[in-house]
């Protein structure tokens, strides 16, 4: 028990356990979409984009979580903008905006001559989480939940049958719109948590655990947020135990699971026993 207990008689160890499970409750119920969706890449792009926010807020003075949103949502807009593209497929542009904004912000924070605090935006910084930072990720977060709950039949008629969600009405584009804006905020969240290099590993690999083994949207979601906080929590709690990167061993400990998962679920996950979520 005092394993698990000790690393908490600090308070910055409380707050940076708070933080993990807003992180590891959100970034489930926004990645649920993004793997059905197979829109992972997006995530990985929009997770290292948000670098150059975080560099440009940096240099000037200001929070860098509203750099990160602010890098996040013209990132958005930009993938809506040329969208209309058929020449160039969606994953090349989300490769091109997501790679250029990422060398903006080590180009940003290399000028500022601050090497340590690069790796700190890329693998985190959750044992420094402040109040103030930890409102504002439950902030974003509860509207994030709220978004999807309130969205949650559009997304679920767009991400299935994209032809009928058309035909009765449903504004397909526009809830692609809404879900690029959700990514920007579960990357802003984990900014102090994981970094933006580990944000998409919270964001997929929880929900891709459950995907293996639910049957049912709701249960989906339910598994993929009970996984991801009690990743984020236990990666926490060894990375202090081993004195190791708390951001990173998180993201370890998530692949371990999914890694166990994948291989126990695999006899009921053949050909004949797949059957599509309810």
């Amino acid at each position: 028990m005092h394993w698990l207990t000790d690393p908490f008689q600090a308070e910055f160890m409380r707050r940076a356990f708070l933080a993990a499970i807003v992180v590891g409750a959100v970034a489930p119920v926004v990645g649920t979409w993004v793997v059905l969706r197979r829109m992972a890449n997006l995530g990985d792009a929009m997770s290292h984009g948000t670098l150059a926010g975080v560099g440009l807020a940096y240099a000037a003075g200001i929070d860098v979580l509203f750099g990160a949103m602010g890098a996040g949502l013209v990132i958005a807009a930009l993938l809506l903008l040329f969208s209309s593209n058929r020449r160039l497929g969606q994953e090349t542009l989300i490769a091109v905006f997501g790679t250029a904004f990422f060398a903006l912000g080590v180009v940003v924070i290399s000028r500022l001559d601050t090497g340590a605090e690069l790796t700190h935006f890329l693998f985190g910084r959750l044992l420094t989480v402040g109040w103030g930072d930890l409102w504002l990720n439950i902030g974003l977060g509860g509207g994030a939940v709220l978004v999807v709950l309130a969205l949650f039949g559009e997304l679920r008629l767009s991400t299935f049958d994209h032809v009928q969600a058309e035909q009765v009405g449903v504004h397909v584009e526009l809830v692609q719109g809404i879900l690029v804006v959700l990514l920007a905020a579960v990357t802003v969240i984990s900014l102090r948590t994981v970094g933006t290099v580990m944000s998409v590993t919270m964001l997929v690999t929880p929900a891709a655990t459950s995907r293996l083994f639910a049957r049912t949207l709701a249960r989906m979601t339910g598994w993929g947020v009970v996984l991801g906080v009690s990743e984020a929590v236990f990666g926490l709690i060894l990375s202090y135990h081993l004195d190791a990167a708390p951001g990173a061993t998180i993201g370890l400990v998530a692949a371990a699971v999914f890694a166990v998962t994948y291989l126990v679920t695999l006899p009921r996950r053949m050909p004949h026993h797949h059957r599509p979520l309810e």
